[in-house]
């Protein structure tokens, strides 16, 4: 992990993010960004795209704008971004996609514990030297969090596949 600098693309891949942070990345992420999101809900690209800015503060998005987006790209970090700040953990079980099998849920999960076991032994470093950074307990959050989100999936993919055997046999 070391200590250092992640750009902006890695810094939101790799901690969880503000609400405002959230927003301008899924929109920034889906395939032709505020504009095509624009486009969809018939408003003005140009007005999103200052919405969504991190650094205008005269426009804010709305509760139109979070439905939109949140609809639209089903950006998981938008939801840990809403839950977050109250502890919980948001994890949409509802649409499995055919990949996520058990058996690849299970890998993505091995390889999380991996990294978690990682991050652990240079955290434990950290706090023995009694400087933990911003960007290590941010990794170390998200990391968590999103193994707990990786947990609760199998969950849900595990169960599916035992109701699709039991219609099947």
């Amino acid at each position: 992990m070391g200590r250092a600098r992640f750009g902006q693309t890695e810094r939101a891949r790799r901690t969880l993010l503000t609400l405002p942070q959230a927003l301008y990345h899924a929109a920034h992420d889906y395939p032709g960004g505020a504009t095509a999101l624009a486009a969809i809900d018939g408003t003005s690209a140009i007005t999103l795209s200052h919405k969504l800015s991190l650094t205008n503060t005269t426009h804010t998005p709305n509760i139109r704008d979070l439905d939109l987006i949140l609809d639209v790209t089903r950006d998981s970090r938008i939801v840990e971004a809403i839950l977050q700040p109250i502890g919980w953990v948001g994890i949409d079980v509802s649409d499995l996609r055919a990949t996520d099998t058990p058996r690849s849920l299970l890998a993505g999960i091995s390889e999380m514990l991996s990294r978690e076991g990682e991050l652990t032994q240079h955290l434990s470093q950290s706090l023995d030297d009694d400087v933990l950074s911003d960007t290590e307990l941010a990794e170390f959050e998200a990391l968590t969090e999103r193994l707990v989100q990786a947990v609760f999936k199998l969950g849900a993919a595990v169960r599916k596949k035992h109701e699709e055997d039991r219609a099947h046999g």
